[in-house]
């Protein structure tokens, strides 16, 4: 397995984090910032951007679509998901996944697997200050990519959990 960023450094650590050594999420051009809400779309742009920042060219945004999304947990969540278009097909699935996790307000949780990076929360301060957590991860993940300059390898993020309260 090739070199990347095995952990984050970060301005204000989260509450808890925790790493796995499981198989990366491995982004390519298919990749699309999905949400469930129109109200934050564009507070999702800074993320967007900070990809044209280093690639030249923006990522999308789209909303998710009713069918790949329960309306209660559409109702109960708001959801970031960086994916593929196939991967989002799935999206009820992947938040069962996380019913029974307890977010107050201003709470947030990020994780990373190898087929998508989530941010979920239920209120707008908990998906501005994860949209700041998310930031400060992927800009930080280019950095390392961009310093190692082995442009023929895919930009990786190792799986993780991240919980802040």
């Amino acid at each position: 397995m090739s070199n990347f960023l095995k952990e984050f450094t970060f301005e204000k650590p989260p509450e808890n984090i925790t790493y796995f050594d499981k198989e990366p999420l491995k982004l390519t051009n298919e990749f699309v910032f999905f949400h469930n809400k129109n109200k934050f779309r564009k507070d999702i742009t800074r993320l967007q951007y900070l990809f044209k920042s280093y690639t030249r060219a923006p990522l999308s945004a789209a909303g998710i679509r009713d069918s790949y999304l329960k309306q209660e947990i559409s109702e109960k969540y708001l959801i970031v998901l960086f994916t593929t278009s196939d991967i989002v097909k799935k999206t009820d699935d992947i938040i069962k996944n996380y019913s029974d996790l307890e977010l107050g307000s201003g709470y947030f949780h990020i994780e990373a697997t190898s087929n998508y990076l989530l941010l979920l929360t239920k209120d707008m301060d908990g998906l501005r200050s994860g949209i700041n957590m998310m930031e400060e991860i992927l800009k930080e993940i280019l950095e390392d990519y961009f310093n190692q300059q082995k442009f023929d390898e895919y930009i990786k993020i190792r799986p993780f959990k991240l919980k802040n309260c």
